[in-house]
């Protein structure tokens, strides 16, 4: 029998592959050592079943076994901004098996994040982390579950302020351009190349000869990246390659850069020929004298907004960014939007009605006063 009762009164339940007993526990009643066996016997059959046992490491040593085999894998940034995550992890979960972790646990964690202050930006990126961590582990044999999957970060405080983004003016970024040329006329091109297709640094230095296309438009191939100080991965930060149209501005510099050169050498190098670094790249070209207080990671944002303002749909931008889904982005660019999309609205309202602010066309001498909108 696969339930039967021992010698304390309790009651053993096993599960058997073929003859050979893979799993038991022992249950106070019988009705749940039945009730555990069916639910044993049944993984068996769909080929779901995972060995208990495999799931009694407790979740703070398994996570750091996780953590170190994705050393070279991730950015050195990304490994230690999700070790710093740990820290959220380990005092309330660290010491639960793998496999003992339910739902309702990781809900209550994310929870007394938000409680705590951290921002539902901030408790989503610990929750992706988990949830990585928990796809890693089904693979692993050692849980047939992610409790991760029906949990969610939730809003915390409205008042906080949300992060901000700082994009150029198309203005502002020639401007850049123009004072980065008089330092390093040809590395100038990559901020303009950053400002215009929203790459990513990482995504930029990677790209090779072979990633320029020409039909059925001039565009990118971004398939790897190359954070600085770490080999080229072939995959970027998003997890999946994707296709970025290039601006007629832009074809005649990238062919330039392209023409004659082995497929496989990189598109965009230092003027010795090596691979870029944006440290040394910004030094070069004297980024911190002209760049009015944004980032280098603000000239994607420049493409991005630039996008958004000339009424390209979020699900397009979102593709063209590598965006995991259209809601990062809205999160990223809804508050930019609005007050440009206003502006952009009035512009042609004022357009349709007459071309003037005051929504009339005013003749000479007409004394006529325009109605404000």
């Amino acid at each position: 029998m696969s339930v039967e009762r021992t010698s304390s009164g309790r009651w053993r339940a096993r599960v058997k592959d073929g003859r050979r007993n893979v799993a038991s526990r022992t249950f106070d009643r019988k009705m749940d050592a039945e009730a555990w066996e069916h639910s044993q016997r049944r993984a068996l059959n769909l080929g779901e079943w995972v060995d208990p046992r495999a799931g009694r490491e407790p979740l703070r040593d398994a996570l750091a076994r996780w953590m170190d085999g994705r050393a070279g894998l991730v950015a050195s940034s990304t490994l230690k901004a999700d070790r710093g995550r740990l820290a959220y992890l380990s005092p309330r979960l660290g010491n639960l098996p793998v496999s003992a972790v339910r739902t309702s646990d990781v809900q209550g964690l994310l929870d007394d994040l938000t409680r705590r202050g951290l921002s539902q930006a901030s408790v989503a990126r610990v929750r992706a982390l988990l949830s990585s961590f928990y796809s890693w582990a089904k693979r692993e044999g050692m849980t047939s579950t992610n409790p991760v999957s029906d949990t969610k970060a939730r809003a915390g405080d409205a008042t906080k302020p949300r992060a901000e983004v700082y994009p150029f003016s198309i203005e502002e970024l020639r401007e850049v351009v123009a004072e980065l040329q008089q330092r390093s006329p040809e590395q100038a091109e990559l901020a303009l190349v950053l400002g215009l297709t929203g790459l990513r640094w990482g995504e930029l230095a990677a790209l090779r000869v072979r990633d320029v296309a020409t039909v059925p438009h001039p565009s990118l191939h971004v398939t790897r990246s190359a954070p600085d100080g770490h080999e080229v991965r072939t995959r970027t930060k998003g997890g999946r390659g994707r296709t970025v149209p290039l601006v007629a501005e832009l074809v005649p510099l990238i062919a330039e850069r392209a023409a004659g050169r082995d497929p496989d050498a990189p598109l965009f190098t230092t003027p010795e020929g090596n691979r870029l670094n944006n440290s040394n790249w910004r030094r070069l070209v004297g980024w911190s004298r002209s760049c009015r207080g944004r980032r280098v990671h603000d000239l994607r944002h420049t493409a991005a907004t630039l996008w958004l303002s000339n009424g390209i749909d979020v699900k397009t931008v979102q593709t063209w960014l590598g965006h995991e889904s259209a809601q990062l982005t809205l999160n990223l660019y809804s508050h930019w939007m609005g007050s440009h999309a206003d502006a952009a609205a009035l512009a042609r309202l004022n357009a349709l009605l007459g071309g003037t602010p005051g929504g009339r066309d005013e003749k000479p001498g007409s004394g006529a006063r325009g109605s404000s909108l």
